[in-house]
């Protein structure tokens, strides 16, 4: 594994589809993608991505910030849905068993409230074990909100290389798999400092 705080080549490898997909287009030209993306970077566009490989998590930052640019006119919203787009692939591919999950969750086979709650905490706990197969850094934790009992709290510690573009795919992310168990928008990110993401659940259970 690199040592290098990286993200897995099967998310690593959408940017630099939607970026040769702006070239095929007509979008973008090579020689405007060369002029305003780092050599390195340029370098990773023009080369085979493997899903399996680790690529810099910087890199991939600077190719969300490119796109959202380019292609999303500078909003974030448009990360958002890149992530929920992303999400939903995972989800189709068959790659990681914990999407797979979404489709037969704890939560939706209870109907008391409590225990509701505390197999929607199962099921977010499961779900954040994809953490290490698509980051090699940080760590992610679930626990009750202390200042709400009946609602959880995810953070992603030791995260301090973790790109604000990948904060935004990432709400779109979680909250597309909310919505898989019936909660759109369910989720919203913080960063109090650069190490700590958290990401707290906008109304009760």
């Amino acid at each position: 594994m690199s040592a290098v705080p990286s993200i897995k080549g099967s998310v690593f490898v959408r940017a630099v589809e939607d970026i040769l997909k702006l070239i095929s287009a007509g979008t973008l030209s090579r020689a405007e993608l060369a002029r305003r993306l780092q050599p390195a970077d340029l370098a990773l566009v023009n080369q085979p991505i493997t899903a399996s490989s680790w690529y810099d998590v910087k890199a991939y930052g600077r190719l969300l910030d490119f796109l959202k640019e380019v292609e999303g006119e500078g909003s974030n919203e448009y990360l958002r849905e890149r992530g929920a787009r992303s999400a939903e692939l995972l989800r189709q591919a068959g790659l990681y068993q914990q999407m797979e999950y979404l489709n037969r969750t704890q939560v939706a086979q209870k109907t008391d409230p409590e225990a509701r709650f505390l197999a929607f905490g199962r099921d977010l706990r499961l779900l954040t074990t994809m953490h290490g197969s698509l980051l090699n850094f940080g760590r992610q934790v679930v626990k009750v909100e202390p200042l709400y009992e009946d609602r959880y709290v995810m953070e992603y510690v030791d995260v301090a290389p973790y790109p604000e573009a990948l904060c935004w795919t990432t709400d779109g992310f979680v909250n597309r798999m909310a919505k898989q168990h019936g909660m759109p928008d369910l989720w919203k990110w913080e960063r109090p400092v650069p190490s700590l993401i958290r990401f707290r659940m906008t109304r009760s259970f």
